[in-house]
């Protein structure tokens, strides 16, 4: 069974400063990291090894946002915290390309107000539109993974439609098999991956929940691990050992994963 380092405490404490923890712990652990500031927002950019990648693969791009209201153990911290520790153990050519986005929960206000909107023009700008992009928020409290059904405007173009598709086949397979069947596709409010798919960038978004709390979604009810967000119920003694276990088995199977360029 998965035990929460000591570590995660501190990150989660009120007076952290979650930027400067995050690539604390990377150098840590062997990884550099850079800070890209777009619109006043810090995302933090990993730097692996180019032993770690291979061209003729596409790269897969990562993000969990670390910006939080209140305590924030699962909104956003266990997310950000595992793909850390996973980000320092890794040894593989993974193709992975790793942020740690700012912002995120200003998005309440509107996607274009979401830090990772002004990051997804800049992969436009920079002709980045080719990666697969999967975003991780609220892993912390569960055992079953959540894939967010897709808000996608009409009209959009064929070609969109066709990547997005076959880019929700990816994550449904690693799903599959890391929670041995039982995962689900459920309606869940935007994270970053609304600003990606705003700007004309396919991406999905995974979450976790309790399996009783999955049948109270499809009854209709706000799940428990909802309601906690952004509320002083959202610390460490509501997280579950088994989610991180469970997340830890997707991002190593996401890794491994490989789709010709």
């Amino acid at each position: 069974m998965y035990t929460i380092p000591p570590a995660f405490k501190d990150f989660i404490s009120p007076d952290c400063e979650r930027a400067r923890f995050i690539q604390d712990y990377l150098k840590a652990g062997g990884l550099d990291s850079s800070v890209l500031q777009l619109e006043g927002k810090k995302h933090i950019c990993v730097h692996f090894p180019k032993n770690q990648y291979n061209p003729m693969f596409r790269i897969k791009t990562v993000i969990a946002h670390y910006d939080r209201i209140g305590i924030g153990a699962n909104d956003n911290s266990a997310a950000v915290f595992c793909l850390m520790e996973w980000a320092r153990g890794v040894a593989i050519p993974h193709n992975i390309r790793l942020i740690f986005t700012d912002g995120e929960e200003l998005g309440k206000g509107g996607i274009t107000e979401q830090g990772a909107f002004g990051l997804a023009q800049t992969f436009r700008k920079l002709g980045i539109t080719n990666d697969d992009v999967y975003v991780f928020d609220c892993m912390g409290r569960g055992d079953v993974p959540v894939l967010a059904q897709a808000k996608i405007a009409p009209n959009v173009p064929t070609q969109f439609l066709t990547k997005y598709s076959q880019l929700e086949e990816r994550i449904k397979k690693i799903l599959q098999t890391c929670s041995n069947g039982k995962w689900f596709t459920l309606p869940v409010n935007y994270s970053d991956n609304a600003s990606f798919i705003a700007n004309a960038i396919p991406a999905v978004a995974v979450t976790m929940l309790p399996s009783h709390e999955v049948q109270q979604v499809l009854q209709g009810q706000t799940p428990q691990t909802w309601q906690n967000l952004h509320t002083p119920q959202d610390n460490l003694q509501s997280l579950t050992p088994q989610a991180f276990e469970i997340f830890f088995k997707i991002i190593n199977e996401l890794s491994k994963q490989k789709t010709l360029v």
